[in-house]
């Protein structure tokens, strides 16, 4: 019998195989919430509500709900569903996902996500309130990310064990985690929006890009996440594959973080590096011109675009005169960390970054680093001074990044401005979106002055796909494979 070229070893089964640039941190969803990581307990799990691909908040858990006042929710659950070791879903299992996220102990990175919520009150079995400790204009967003866990087994088994085995309610139930190779779930065949078209997904994890679309190519993988921009024409020209295409979230940037005892302390350092690198340059060598340049971490699709605020353009000359005004006219030594596969040719990109700024004096030693490492180090603020990081936006908001990016207490840490904090809290705190916008509109002046980071771009979103996958790609990244089928 003849085997077509490609996809001999997939072709005719109902699972798929799907292939990321990093694996899961660890899979508990109250305490982790990183993109790869995100990608899979999606899956696993459910949320009170859900985001669909084009950004409407639907219901999921909670078959409806309703804003009582401006800072209270009323959640009704659905009857009869069930994690899948059986346990039954109920309010208690809510009020006891959002304390665990507050738990001192499990030093959650959702808590930052999350501080706005004051508190969780049982109704009744099916009935929950929610409340907050202030007006929080996204909430409902952030509802949908709320992904519940099973009180009894939780703590039947303890946190060590739940991460390495976790049990939701959602599409797909866990089979077993292969560290630093690959998660495998299967069909929950009693999912209560209807069982999945595909019998199984097999999360891989390969760092190497090359690696990854080889893999594709090879018929070994349905999907393939982050592809270069270079293996574009190959994976069109294959009869057997296909390259899936969305609107990115995803802002690039290099965090500076001004409170290590370092030169970019001084405001005029951080403008200089702005200057230094040739961002046109890198979209056009390094992402084929596919990317965005963005000004500060926003572009013109996101609430708080301030369109008289001019992006950073490419000036050396400049960069040097301010270097020398900072008191660093030859220069100085510094330390960048980033990742490699991650994000779009990303190990790349900061070598380019280093070489700009290598022409005006300034010494960049890059540090490449495990995935896991760097989010360590990342979020608790140990980091090397400067790091190339991407962050989500599929809210396309301003809040969505600037919260967790320039706010002094932000999850990432870059500078602290007490004006910029006030303007967030505003932004944060009313409904009116016309205010909002004004306000981060505001914000976008302060921040492009402040340079907390040196900003880059939006990224495309590129799939590489196996012809028999059916699965539209979103633009928030997320891998929502309940959708997905194979033919």
């Amino acid at each position: 019998m003849l085997i077509p070229v490609g996809f001999g070893v997939l072709a005719a089964s109902e699972d798929i195989v799907v292939i990321q640039g990093a694996g899961p941190t660890g899979l508990d969803p109250t305490v982790h919430r990183e993109g790869p990581t995100y990608n899979i307990t999606l899956n696993i799990f459910d949320s009170l509500l859900r985001r669909t691909a084009d950004g409407d908040i639907v219901p999921a858990l909670a078959e409806s709900y309703e804003r009582v006042t401006e800072k209270s929710w009323i959640f009704h659950l659905r009857e009869g569903v069930e994690f899948h070791n059986g346990e039954e879903l109920t309010a208690e299992a809510v009020k006891f996902t959002v304390n665990r996220i507050f738990d001192p102990e499990l030093k959650s990175t959702r808590a930052t996500d999350l501080e706005w919520i004051e508190g969780v009150e049982v109704i009744d079995k099916y009935t929950v309130k929610i409340t907050a400790n202030k007006v929080f204009a996204l909430a409902d967003h952030y509802f949908s990310e709320l992904q519940i866990v099973p009180p009894e087994y939780v703590k039947e088994v303890g946190d060590k064990e739940f991460n390495m085995n976790p049990v939701g309610t959602g599409p797909f139930e866990f089979v077993r985690w292969d560290q630093g190779n690959k998660v495998v779930l299967e069909r929950n065949e009693e999912y209560w929006a209807g069982p999945s078209e595909i019998s199984g997904v097999t999360f891989r994890f390969i760092n190497s890009a090359a690696s990854r679309v080889a893999t594709l190519l090879g018929g070994d993988a349905d999907l393939v996440a982050d592809v270069p921009v270079s293996s574009i024409n190959q994976i069109e020209n294959r009869a057997n594959t296909k390259l899936g295409v969305a609107t990115g979230s995803r802002v690039i940037f290099v965090g500076l973080d001004s409170a290590q005892d370092t030169p970019l302390e001084n405001v005029k350092v951080r403008q200089a590096l702005n200057y230094a690198v040739n961002k046109d340059a890198i979209i056009e060598n390094l992402l084929k011109g596919l990317a965005e340049k963005t000004v500060t971490l926003l572009t013109e699709k996101d609430l708080g675009f301030n369109p008289d605020v001019e992006p950073y353009g490419y000036n050396p000359e400049k960069a040097r005169e301010l270097l020398d005004e900072a008191g660093y006219p030859n220069g100085f030594e510094i330390e960048m960390a980033t990742l490699s596969g991650r994000y779009i040719n990303d190990e790349q990109v900061a070598q380019a970054i280093a070489g700009y700024l290598g022409d005006i004096g300034v010494d960049v030693k890059l540090q490449v680093m495990e995935f896991g490492a760097f989010n360590d180090k990342l979020f608790s603020k140990q980091i090397s001074p400067m790091f190339l990081v991407g962050w989500g936006n599929p809210v396309f908001d301003a809040s969505y990044v600037f919260d967790f990016i320039v706010r002094s207490d932000g999850l990432i840490r870059t500078i602290q401005n007490e004006e910029i904090d006030k303007l967030l809290q505003q932004g944060r705190t009313t409904t009116d979106q016309q205010k909002r916008d004004d306000y981060y509109q505001e914000t976008v002046e302060l921040v492009q002055k402040q340079a907390p980071c040196v900003f880059l771009y939006k990224q495309p979103v590129l799939y590489g796909m196996s012809d028999r996958l059916n699965w539209t790609p979103r633009s928030d990244e997320f891998l929502w494979m309940y959708d997905a089928s194979v033919s």
